[in-house]
């Protein structure tokens, strides 16, 4: 089915300069709802520091993830692609995990595959891939298909979220952590991203590269005022709650219905639930008319 969404929440005044309030409003599947988009000035399209954001949440309210920076479902979408965040942001969406990955010529790209076959239609590993091989290469949709979007400069996806999404760094093991690192501050978006580390070593260099950067550790790594990744097991809220006292933000999982705990469990004991399936949510999922109100005046304070 073709993904056909030109939907987006307007802005609100009250939140004007901290976060957009298209993630703060319910959003249908974009198949059933269109409206026009308002026009958006730079003084007004941006967000609250990541960790702003994340310490407002109410207790019972979670931020969406989208995995792989598109929902599974939107047939015409490339995962990974300018087109897929575009379509992410229409629909409301806040956050955005994406893959970074290098060329030889150490350009970076976001990806997620070691080798172009399954999902564009080059072939081969990506890491023997130059800058200028780009110019060939389409990337293919959820269905197979091609689409109109070639493997994105990580520049060029960064340029596209800032201001309007939150992005969750997965560092695949070509990509360089200091020139990752050095691209998210030439876009001065070091206090719009959550970098991924998924060992202590990992996280210890993240730490020394960008200790202003927000982190996901691993859990036997964990370290006030960071991420930790529970998945499923977030559910099991005593080592949620123990580790939110110790001021760490919780990302979790949501995925297949019939195996995860309830959503309320969930968005209680987590403050991120990454999905492959973004569009079945809000960009924050758990707000109540009073609890809104709470997160917007922490927003503003």
């Amino acid at each position: 089915m073709t993904h056909t969404t030109v939907f987006k929440a307007p802005i609100s005044i009250a939140l004007a300069g901290l976060l957009l309030a298209a993630g703060l409003t319910a959003c249908k599947a974009p198949s059933d709802i269109q409206t026009q988009t308002p026009e958006i000035n730079e003084a007004t399209s941006k967000l609250a520091p990541i960790r702003k954001a994340l310490s407002c949440l109410p207790s019972e309210a979670a931020m969406i993830a989208a995995h792989r920076g598109t929902d599974q479902r939107w047939a015409d979408q490339a995962e990974n692609s300018i087109g897929g965040l575009k379509a992410l942001i229409a629909h409301g969406t806040l956050m955005a995990e994406i893959d970074v990955a290098g060329l030889k010529d150490d350009t970076l790209i976001t990806f997620h595959d070691g080798v172009w076959d399954e999902t564009s239609t080059a072939k081969g590993p990506i890491s023997t891939s130059r800058k200028s091989d780009l110019e060939t290469i389409l990337l293919r949709s959820r269905a197979g298909e091609l689409t109109a979007d070639r493997p994105p400069l990580f520049s060029d996806m960064l340029k596209t979220a800032k201001g309007q999404m939150y992005m969750e760094v997965d560092f695949k093991s070509s990509a360089d952590p200091r020139a990752v690192i050095s691209a998210i501050r030439d876009a001065d978006m070091a206090d719009q991203v959550l970098l991924i580390a998924y060992t202590p070593d990992q996280a210890a260099l993240f730490e020394r590269l960008a200790p202003d950067m927000l982190r996901s550790n691993p859990l036997k790594a964990t370290q006030t005022g960071h991420a930790v990744w529970l998945g499923y097991d977030v559910a099991d809220g005593n080592t949620a709650k123990s580790l939110k006292s110790k001021d760490n933000y919780i990302i979790g999982r949501i995925g297949d219905p019939k195996r995860q705990p309830p959503l309320k469990s969930l968005r209680t004991a987590a403050d991120i639930l990454v999905t492959d399936q973004a569009e079945r949510y809000e960009g924050i999922i758990g707000l109540t008319p009073r609890t809104r109100e709470e997160f917007e005046t922490c927003l503003s304070s």
